[in-house]
């Protein structure tokens, strides 16, 4: 579309064990093709797994993990993060493991409640609001600093 700015959106989903080498050439060649795209990270899909009981989950950490890589791989290549993709509720439930409850897999029994994916909880989900706005300002003030 005439390389407006907003009209095309790429989604990264790596997984937090992929993001590192496999991004930072996806950014270079955009950068360098002049391209004017909007970036978004969904860090859920690529770190779903299913644990020995046969239940669908994803690792805090992880989904963590790969956000702070992301920002970094844009970061390091003139790139900017646009948007990030979470599938999260308001409500206590125990869907994915790790974060500041320390959710483990023995817990996931007690409040699953999805028919689909797994998703974040409030105290996981503001966890992670919370490390994004940190990391949108350090981005924002090595920006100015440059």
């Amino acid at each position: 579309p005439t390389n407006k700015p907003g009209k095309v959106t790429l989604i990264s989903r790596f997984g937090a064990g992929k993001v590192a080498a496999g991004l930072p050439p996806i950014i270079k060649a955009v950068v360098d093709a002049g391209l004017k795209i909007v970036w978004s990270c969904d860090p859920m899909h690529g770190n779903t797994h299913t644990n020995s009981d046969k239940i669908k989950t994803r690792d805090f950490d992880l989904i963590l993990e790969e956000l702070r890589l992301t920002f970094q791989a844009h970061d390091k290549n003139n790139s900017r993060l646009g948007g990030v993709h979470l599938e999260l509720t308001g409500d206590d439930v125990t869907e994915c493991i790790g974060g500041p409850q320390n959710l483990q897999d023995e817990h996931l029994k007690f409040r699953y409640e999805t028919y689909c994916d797994p998703r974040l909880n409030y105290a996981q989900s503001m966890e992670i609001a919370l490390m994004v706005a940190r990391w949108l300002q350090t981005s924002r003030k090595d920006a100015a600093d440059a």
